[in-house]
């Protein structure tokens, strides 16, 4: 019998399986695995392309709450002076009892804040320098200052410095400033914990913030009984946060 196809040469098809079943042929070994392959690939990008979304809807979220909330900066300044008592003596030993008034104004619409309330105790300072002697102290009372609010704080600050306690020089030329009625240059040194709240949300609750502000100034009549003059005042103002110090001006 001639070969034909009808009639197929011998060894030109495998033979049968067992019962008379030919064995299936499969595809190209690694066909499977490049499916895989792919498979992997599309949940890697689907992956991606979610947190893309994701960051975006985040940073998005961020920058329109910024503007919604618009926050400011709170303003500060020192507006008055009350000396109740400060007697130098001939020997420089000095006992002062001063009241000073702090302005705190609050500009936010949607900010609330709370002085006075920190963790540490060398967080709440105030002090009141002359030529790097410090001839007074006190802290900040606690007070809570509302929104779109203006809050005088006003700071009991007591001293009694004794003639060793004076840097060289410094007391004789405190006492002579006195006597002849002159300006006084003074550093009046804050260091207060505040706690924000946005809304009903405390932001700062167990972590306050520190500000800290250094005013200096020239002090007139600054003595029991007379009304200090208080002028060329100048700030400066920053904040920490744990240990990030951040200044503000």
């Amino acid at each position: 019998m001639h070969p034909g196809p009808y009639n197929p040469p011998p060894g030109a098809y495998p033979p049968p399986g067992p019962y008379g079943r030919n064995v299936p042929r499969y595809g190209h070994p690694g066909a499977g695995s490049r499916r895989g392959g792919c498979s992997c690939l599309k949940v890697y990008c689907c992956c991606c392309c979610c947190l893309f979304i994701t960051l975006v809807l985040i940073i998005g979220g961020i920058v329109l709450a910024y503007f919604i909330i618009k926050p400011h900066t709170p303003k500060f300044s020192i507006d008055k002076f009350e000396v109740k008592s400060f007697n130098i003596s001939d020997d420089f030993s000095l006992k002062s009892h001063l009241e000073i008034t702090a302005k705190a104004d609050n500009p936010n619409k949607y900010i609330e804040i709370t002085y006075g309330e920190g963790k540490e105790p060398k967080d709440n300072s105030v002090q009141v320098s002359y030529s790097n002697v410090t001839l007074c102290s006190g802290t900040i009372p606690n007070i809570f200052q509302p929104k779109k609010n203006v809050t005088m704080i006003k700071i009991d600050l007591k001293g009694d410095l004794k003639k060793e306690d004076w840097a060289a020089g410094s007391g004789d030329s405190l006492a002579s400033k006195l006597k002849n009625n002159d300006k006084i240059p003074l550093l009046v040194a804050i260091k207060a914990p505040v706690k924000v709240k946005l809304g009903s949300w405390w932001v700062t609750k167990d972590e306050p913030l520190v500000v800290s502000i250094n005013a200096t100034m020239n002090v007139k009549n600054l003595a029991e009984g007379k009304n200090p003059e208080i002028s060329d005042k100048k700030y400066s103002i920053g904040l920490l946060f744990g240990k990030i110090y951040t200044k503000l001006s």
